[in-house]
C-alpha cells in the first residue's frame, strides 16, 4: 500500500511538477504562505479603495461646507453693509431695529425673573451685547450670572454677596492695611480714608510700585478714573483698584501681577461702580475683584510668560488665530502672510488686553458683553471676534502694502461694533482645519 508522502508525491507530479520536493511539508507551506500574502495584499487593496473613497467623500464634504461658509460670510457682511447705510431707508434695518428692542425686552423679562435662567440668559446676551439701559443694572448683574459670582436664584443673591463682600474685607485687612466700612458693612478698602498715598503704604513692593505706576494711567481720557476737581472720586476708585489687584497678586503668586491687568479690571470696576443701585456701587471693588479671578482663570496661561512658547500659551493663541484666519479668510489671510505680517504683530494686544485698548471704551463693554456671556469657550469667542475684526476690514487690507495694513491693524478704525459681533457670529463652528501653515511663517 503506497504511504501518505508517496501519494502526495505522486498527486503534486500528475498536477505538472515533475520534480516534487523531497520535503513536501516545507512545499506546502511555502504555497500557503503564498496564498496568504495574496489574499492579504487583496484585503489591504481593498481597504486602502475605502479608505481613498471616504477622503474624496471628506474632501467634498469640506469644499461644500467651506462654499456654504463663504455664502453665510458673504450675507453676514451685505447685512452689515446694509445697516451702515441710512437707518430710515431700509426695511432690514428697521426690523433689526425691531429685533433689537425685543431682544432687550427679553433679557429683561429674563433678568427680572425669581429664579434666572442663566442658559438661556447666555444665549441672549451673546447675540450682540447686553442692550443699553439707563441705569447700568442690566450689565451688571448679566456679568456677575455669567461670571458664577451669584446663582439664577435671586433668592440668594444678598447673601452669596455678603459672604463674598466680607472674605474679600479680610483679604484686604491681611494684605492692605486696617479696612473701612461700607454702606452695607462690609469691609472694603479706601487709601484716601486712611490720610496717607496708597504707595505710602506698600513702600519698597515691587508688585505695588508696577500696580501703582499702571493704575496712575489707566484710561485717562475717562472722566469717571481721572475726575480732577471732582471730590476725590477718581482717587478713591484707583486706591480701590489698587487695592484689589494687590490682593490677586499675593493670593495668586504663582502669576503674581503682570502688565495688563490694570486695564482687565478696570473694565469689570467701572461697570459695577456706574450701577444705579448705591450698595452694588459701594461693593464694586469686592464684585469686581471675583468676577476678575474668574475670568483670569481660563486666560490665565495668557499672562504667564513661562508658558509663551507651549500649546498653552499666548503663542497659540497666536497660531490657532492665523489658522482660524486661513479658513475664515483666506485671501487676507494669504496677503498679509506675503506681507510678513504675523497675527503677533497686531492681534497680541487685542487677546492680551481684552479689547480694552483698541476700541472706544463702550464698544469694548459690548464685545465683553458677548465674550463672557459665550456659551462656548470665551478663549474660542476671542478669537472668533478677532477675526471679524480682520474680516471687517479685509477688502481695505488686501489692496494695501504693509504700512497701511499694520497702521489699520493697529490703529483699528471707527466701526460700528455690532458689525464685528454680527461677522463674529456669522462664523461656523467645527470646519475642518485648513492646511497648516509653518508655525515661523503663519501670518
Amino acid at each position: 500500500m503506497m504511504g501518505v508522502r508517496a501519494c502526495l508525491r505522486a498527486r503534486a507530479a500528475s498536477m505538472g511538477d515533475r520534480s516534487p520536493p523531497p520535503n513536501i511539508g516545507a512545499w506546502f507551506k511555502t504555497k500557503a504562505s503564498t496564498a496568504k500574502a495574496k489574499a492579504k495584499a487583496t484585503l489591504d487593496g481593498a481597504k486602502a479603495r475605502v479608505r481613498d473613497a471616504q477622503e474624496r467623500r471628506r474632501e467634498r464634504r469640506i469644499d461644500d461646507e467651506s462654499r456654504a461658509h463663504a455664502v453665510r460670510v458673504a450675507r453676514a457682511i451685505a447685512r452689515a453693509d446694509e445697516d451702515d447705510g441710512d437707518e430710515n431707508a431700509t426695511t432690514s434695518t428697521s426690523r433689526a431695529r425691531e429685533q433689537r428692542t425685543s431682544r432687550r425686552e427679553v433679557l429683561l423679562d429674563e433678568l427680572a425673573k425669581d429664579v434666572v435662567d442663566v442658559n438661556r440668559l447666555r444665549l441672549l446676551a451673546s447675540d450682540g451685547g447686553v442692550p443699553d439701559d439707563d441705569d447700568g443694572r442690566a450689565r451688571a448683574l448679566v456679568w456677575k450670572l455669567c461670571l458664577k459670582y451669584i446663582p439664577g436664584d435671586r433668592a440668594a443673591w444678598a447673601e452669596t454677596e455678603h459672604a463674598r463682600r466680607g472674605e474679600y474685607g479680610r483679604f484686604l485687612a491681611e494684605f492692605c492695611g486696617e479696612p473701612t466700612t461700607t454702606v452695607e458693612g462690609n469691609e472694603t478698602a479706601s487709601g484716601t480714608s486712611r490720610g496717607v498715598q496708597w504707595i505710602d503704604r506698600h513702600k519698597g513692593d515691587e508688585v505695588a510700585e508696577q500696580i501703582d505706576r499702571d493704575i496712575a494711567r489707566v484710561h485717562p481720557d475717562m472722566h469717571f478714573f481721572n475726575d480732577e476737581g471732582g471730590g476725590g472720586k477718581a482717587v478713591r476708585r484707583k486706591d480701590e483698584m489698587r487695592d484689589a489687584l494687590y490682593v490677586f497678586a499675593k493670593l495668586n503668586p504663582g502669576v503674581g501681577y503682570v502688565q495688563g491687568m490694570h486695564e482687565m479690571f478696570g473694565c469689570i470696576y467701572y461697570v459695577f461702580a456706574t450701577c444705579s443701585d448705591d450698595a452694588q456701587a459701594a461693593n464694586a471693588a469686592a464684585d469686581a475683584f471675583y468676577c476678575f479671578t474668574e475670568i483670569f482663570g481660563e486666560f490665565r496661561d495668557v499672562f504667564v510668560m513661562e508658558l509663551d512658547a507651549t500649546d498653552q500659551g499666548v503663542r497659540a493663541l497666536l497660531d490657532t488665530l492665523s489658522d482660524m484666519l486661513a479658513e475664515h479668510a483666506p485671501e487676507v489671510h494669504r496677503h498679509l502672510h506675503e506681507l510678513q505680517l504675523a497675527t503677533s504683530m497686531y492681534a497680541f494686544r487685542w487677546i492680551t488686553l481684552l479689547f480694552t485698548q483698541d476700541f472706544d471704551f463702550a464698544d469694548a463693554l459690548r464685545l465683553w458683553d458677548v465674550m463672557l456671556a459665550s456659551p462656548r469657550s470665551r478663549k474660542e469667542c476671542l478669537l472668533r471676534l478677532c477675526v471679524a475684526c480682520v474680516l471687517n476690514i479685509g477688502s481695505d487690507l488686501i489692496e494695501s502694502d504693509f504700512a497701511t495694513c499694520m497702521k489699520m491693524l493697529q490703529h483699528y478704525p471707527p466701526v460700528d461694533i455690532r458689525r464685528i459681533t454680527r461677522l463674529a457670529a456669522a462664523l461656523p463652528y467645527g470646519i475642518s482645519p485648513a492646511p497648516a501653515v509653518p508655525s515661523h511663517a503663519r501670518a
